[in-house]
């Protein structure tokens, strides 16, 4: 059987206590429930989208590497190599991390392979995003050699 269509609905209350014995917090929303989906009390999955930003630019959470000048990523240029960029992380959600500078958008980040990876090695690309997809694109990984 099909895994029903999410509902939408306006959250009127979140607790601010976590319960420690199974990790969540409480929530309390409103939802149409037309369709009598939902019952009182009833424990549910959620997520909750606090806002959207727009033209945010983001690369997979895996390319960010974390060093003794901060935050970086490996950037492929023209040539096909690998050079070390320093980034500004805003936060990380799921697996996507937010830049908010030392990318452009059309910069292509290593996602796979950084930990043997040198600046000015050779890598090979994989699956790259189509040109006006947005963002960065993933999928290049270092060669190893």
């Amino acid at each position: 059987m099909p895994a029903p269509a999410p509902a939408h609905g306006a959250l009127s209350l979140i607790d601010n206590q976590v319960d420690t014995t199974t990790g969540t917090i409480l929530l309390k929303a409103t939802f149409p429930n037309a369709d009598n989906m939902l019952w009182p009390g009833q424990f549910v999955a959620t997520s909750v989208r606090l806002f959207t930003e727009e033209n945010a630019l983001v690369v997979p959470a895996q390319a960010v590497m974390m060093g003794q000048q901060g935050t970086y990523v490996y950037l492929v240029d023209g040539s096909g190599t690998a050079q070390q960029r320093q980034v500004t992380v805003e936060r990380t959600s799921a697996n996507t991390a937010v830049i908010t500078s030392g990318l452009a958008e059309g910069d292509q980040v290593v996602t796979d392979g950084q930990s043997r990876l040198t600046p000015g090695a050779k890598v090979n690309i994989r699956g790259l995003v189509p040109p006006g997809a947005g963002g960065v694109t993933p999928g290049a990984s270092s060669s190893s050699g």
